[in-house]
């Protein structure tokens, strides 16, 4: 009786560790110049540049990957640090419903390599929200705990 008491015990602390709150705040920021934060980042600039209409290089305002999970926030600009006209993107007529060319992403690990899930350019609110129940993303990578 005591030896289960003891499992359950052991049991009943485990669950308390790896659950909530403690198992969601576990992320990384990638460092500058390795190559996780460069397969990140390239994941997202095919469909980043498409969008812009030309080559693009990221300014990151945040970067947090979990062996799952990547999420972004970016500003693009033009190789070098040329300034994007948002009349000259995919956006045209459309940026006075934007905030900026802010870019958010979403990338999941796969197959051993990042594949992008979502991202979304210039919202007005916090669009990003949905990723948590839609794709299972735990809250605390997308900032939201």
């Amino acid at each position: 009786m005591k030896r289960l008491s003891a499992v359950l015990l052991v049991l009943a602390v485990a669950a308390t560790v790896f659950s909530g709150p403690a198992l969601a705040q576990v992320f990384r920021e990638p460092a500058k110049g390795s190559a996780e934060r460069a397969a990140i980042l390239d994941t997202l600039r095919p469909a980043v540049e498409a969008e812009m209409r030309g080559p693009v290089e990221f300014v990151v305002t945040i970067i947090r990957a979990s062996p799952n999970w990547a999420f972004v926030q970016v500003e693009p600009q033009r190789p070098g640090g040329g300034v994007i006209d948002p009349e000259q993107t995919g956006f045209a007529g459309e940026t006075d419903m934007m905030d900026g060319l802010t870019v958010y992403g979403l990338m999941s690990f796969q197959s051993g390599r990042w594949n992008l899930i979502d991202h979304m350019v210039g919202p007005t609110d916090v669009g990003y929200a949905v990723w948590q129940q839609r794709y299972g993303v735990p809250p605390a990578m997308l900032g939201l705990e």
